[in-house]
Order: structure tokens, then C-alpha cells, then sequence
């Protein structure tokens, strides 16, 4: 079903970093009890590729290569941290190991098994993110 765009868009890009096991790495921001994928809101004259490798390399010290992040999808859903508005998520895989500490706004890691997540998650990974990666 077509979910209506209700309030502000904020537009976002972030990625899916998945261990040995499958499981994917999440963020808590300092500002939020919610557990979402590294990433962040794109600046102006960005791209969402260059969005999502600049907001990796600040919150989990990670550089990715641009041409190996693969698109998922472009998915709408409740924004976790701004009551009433809408987040547009540009959301891509990665295919490398990554070594990740948590830095800038990120206040602890978390790698969760989709098929069983132990943590309260943003609506976009719960609902959108952690569905396209099982289908």
C-alpha cells in the first residue's frame, strides 16, 4: 500500500554494513533512544552516494569506496527523531569487513540480527530496510 507523505521530508542517506553472521550494524545518536543505520542528511550539491561515505567516515570513522556502495532502495517512513515528519532514506549495501568506533553525535554501536533485532530500531530499518534485505 502507498503510505502518505505527511509533514516535512527530510532527506537522508545511509548504509547497510553486515557482519559474518548477517547482522547489521546500527547507531544510537547521543539525541536518541532509537537504534538506525549509520548515515545522515544530505548537504547541499551532494549526491546521496557522497552523503552516505561522508556520513559514515564522521559517525563511524569508516571510508568506503563510492563505487562499491550498491543502491538497496529509496524508502519513506516515520522520522525517528522529528515527531510528525517524514524521512526519505537513500539506502545502500556494502560489501567489505569494516572496522566501525562510534564518533561525532554517535553514542553506541550495535550489530543486530534483522530476523531478531534486540533494540528499539527506527521506523525506517524496521520497516523498510530490514524487509528489502530478506526479500
Amino acid at each position: 500500500p502507498q503510505r502518505v507523505i505527511v509533514g516535512p521530508m527530510i532527506e537522508v542517506a545511509a548504509v547497510v554494513f553486515r557482519n559474518s553472521f548477517g547482522h547489521v550494524l546500527t547507531v544510537c545518536k547521543d539525541s536518541s533512544t532509537k537504534f538506525q543505520l549509520p548515515g545522515g542528511k544530505l548537504e547541499a550539491g551532494e549526491t546521496p552516494t557522497q552523503a552516505a561515505a561522508r556520513e559514515v567516515a564522521e559517525e563511524i570513522g569508516v571510508d568506503v569506496r563510492l563505487p562499491e556502495l550498491s543502491p538497496l532502495g529509496t524508502f519513506d517512513a516515520p522520522a525517528a527523531n522529528e515527531p510528525g515528519e517524514t524521512v526519505r532514506g537513500h539506502i545502500f549495501t556494502y560489501p567489505r569487513p569494516i572496522l566501525a568506533r562510534a564518533s561525532a553525535e554517535i553514542a553506541e554501536l550495535a550489530w543486530v540480527d534483522p530476523t531478531n533485532p534486540n533494540r528499539e530500531l527506527a521506523h525506517l530499518l524496521r520497516d523498510e530496510v530490514f524487509p528489502a534485505l530478506e526479500s
